[in-house]
């Protein structure tokens, strides 16, 4: 659909190096930009895989982003078939790489912020389901795709700076911390299929027992 001429789609932020900055995090071949995958991931998907790999290193945009789709879509029914501890990694591990090459395909050429806004919420989708793959790279590209957005710096955006105590919880410093030893508490271990609401700025600590899942949203 046409935009509407007389409401000019939002400018990205430092557009002319988008595409640099985010080139700058991947391997230099389509060799290095791989996934040793196990049995249970059909020999179909892995060809497939390698296909949306050399497109994308080819500079064939559109056909790699046609094929990230068809990853995405199977990969997906893949992670819905069961409880989620009796999914594959490797799955999970396909969906994350459809969405990287999906992001940046669609930054390879992007039009306007509203592209790399999907390109991020892409990315988001891969954090989620997925899991880290190529050292955090879906990470490092959603830190990269915030930043460029209208409004947004490294930051105001990554959440790798978000605020975190430096108490050790569970072998604390109680000399350097000493107001820690009676700081107010509650605790409680979950079982399965239970799940835990923490409010708006209350300071919590984890630690998973198994596989666990966790959704964070930073409020403004």
């Amino acid at each position: 659909m046409a935009g509407d001429p007389h409401c000019p789609a939002e400018p990205l932020a430092r557009e002319g190096t988008l595409w640099e900055d985010l080139r700058a995090l991947l391997p230099h071949t389509k060799e290095d930009l791989k996934l040793d995958l196990g049995e249970k991931v059909e020999r179909s998907m892995v060809t497939l895989l390698q296909r949306a790999t050399e497109l994308f290193y080819e500079g064939r945009r559109d056909e790699c982003l046609q094929n990230s789709e068809v990853i995405l879509d199977y990969s997906w029914e893949k992670l819905n078939t069961g409880t989620w501890r009796d999914i594959d990694k490797d799955w999970r591990r396909v969906y994350a790489i459809g969405c990287l090459l999906k992001a940046l395909c669609l930054c390879q050429a992007p039009e306007d912020a509203t592209t790399v806004a999907t390109a991020l919420r892409v990315c988001d989708m891969g954090l989620l389901m997925g899991t880290a793959i190529l050292g955090d790279i879906l990470l490092k590209v959603a830190a990269i795709l915030q930043a460029h957005l209208p409004g947004k710096s490294p930051a105001q955006s990554s959440t790798l700076e978000q605020p975190c105590t430096k108490v050790d919880v569970e072998n604390p410093d109680l000399e350097k911390f000493p107001k820690f030893a009676k700081a107010p508490f509650l605790s409680c271990i979950l079982s399965p299929g239970e799940i835990l609401f923490i409010p708006v700025q209350y300071w919590h600590y984890v630690r998973a027992l198994d596989l666990s899942f966790s959704v964070s949203f930073w409020w403004s």
